[in-house]
């Protein structure tokens, strides 16, 4: 994906969660990473929608 910016953001996630990706990942058929960003995506919608308020 082209975009005039690139921004960087690092997120820790625990055991579990990672656990939880892997299994939502393989119950829903698409890879780890693909999911991992729509999780990204919306928790950055979420938080520009509380900026926004």
């Amino acid at each position: 994906m082209a975009t005039d910016k690139f921004e960087h953001a690092t997120f820790y996630l625990t055991k579990n969660q990672v656990n939880e990706i892997k299994r939502l990942a393989l119950d829903n058929q698409i890879s780890r990473s693909a999911l991992v960003r729509m999780i990204i995506r919306e928790y950055l919608a979420r938080q520009e929608g509380k900026q926004g308020k």
